[in-house]
């Protein structure tokens, strides 16, 4: 598999498994629902030990880039409301805003693409197609806003 597909791959899955963590909103915290969401994708990929260590740093990786995105997200909150008080709006500065939060995702992703590819790379051919029909079904039931 060429690498570019791999990555395409890698973030659609990352998406999918932030989705389905963000999903299980029965659990009162973020970290509860990513323990619900490693303890369900391992029990429907039926993983082994070292599998679910994999998957379990993806986890990882994915609340500790949660963690330092939800630290940034209050001051910013503040700055656009200072930013919309005012009668003209500083549009230089919410592009800046902006590029911050490009940068912080663009200097995320690749520790998240690496854990999910090792997780992935971790799975035998069965379970890869899981995920891949997985991905599908996602893909095919989201039609864009839900209300």
């Amino acid at each position: 598999m060429k690498k570019r597909n791999k990555i395409i791959i890698a973030v659609i899955s990352g998406l999918v498994l932030i989705s389905g963590i963000a999903a299980c909103s029965h659990h009162r915290n973020p970290q509860a629902r990513a323990e619900y969401a490693v303890e369900k994708i391992s029990s429907k990929l039926e993983l082994n030990d070292a599998q679910t260590i994999q998957l379990v740093k993806l986890k990882n990786e994915i609340m500790n880039v949660r963690q330092s995105m939800q630290s940034d997200r209050n001051s910013m909150f503040t700055e656009i409301d200072e930013l919309l008080s005012q009668s003209t709006l500083d549009q230089p500065r919410v592009l800046q805003l902006l590029q911050s939060k490009i940068d912080t995702i663009n200097n995320k992703a690749p520790q998240i693409i690496t854990a999910f590819a090792e997780f992935y790379d971790s799975l035998n051919p069965e379970q890869q197609l899981k995920i891949r029909e997985k991905i599908q079904d996602h893909r095919e039931h989201s039609h864009g806003w839900h209300h």
